[in-house]
């Protein structure tokens, strides 16, 4: 056999399995809007402003810094620290990127000590050169980024709910009050 048909066939049988391997490879799951708000979604048994607060400080002790934040409205933007690295792209030459986490976070109040928390955790990749500058974004569906987050949270509301819950009075006080 002549070694141009060997690799002809090789190249071939190569071709045909990345024909078969790159629908898997490329295919991403999509999640409905339901599913991506039931992922985005947290219920708290606390007020809201034990909520907000336990939201914010979660944030900042993640490493975002806070752009925004209204208790009566319950939205907070914050944005994550990152550095931009030097790009170099043929014909265009160099240029900045940078990849920036952004949240956002809505508490609501569902009843006398019922709190919704909505977070939406989105990538930021802005890019900048000679030419001009692009920015776009992209939304983080990983389940754990969102499951850590409420997680920190949930611990946050524990600790400000037990802060703020009178203690109960001791037996001896109670006995002296009542002789």
């Amino acid at each position: 056999m002549p070694v141009r048909f060997i690799r002809a066939a090789v190249f071939a049988v190569s071709l045909s399995s990345l024909a078969v391997a790159a629908p898997a490879i490329a295919k991403k799951e999509t999640l409905s809007a339901l599913q991506v708000q039931e992922m985005q979604s947290h219920e708290v048994e606390a007020t809201k402003e034990i909520t907000f607060s336990s939201v914010m400080s979660v944030l900042q002790d993640s490493g975002y810094r806070i752009n925004s934040a209204d208790k009566d409205t319950g939205l907070i933007t914050a944005t994550a620290s990152t550095a931009s690295k030097t790009t170099w792209l043929p014909f265009v030459g160099f240029g900045r990127s940078k990849k920036t986490p952004v949240v956002s976070a809505y508490i609501e109040q569902y009843g006398p000590a019922m709190t919704k928390i909505r977070l939406n955790f989105v990538m930021v990749k802005a890019s900048a050169n000679t030419y001009g500058s692009n920015e776009d974004e992209e939304p983080i569906l990983d389940p754990s980024v969102y499951r850590d987050t409420f997680e920190k949270i949930d611990q946050a509301v524990f600790i400000r709910s037990a802060a703020q819950t009178p203690a109960p009075a001791s037996a001896s006080t109670t006995a002296t009050a009542t002789n």
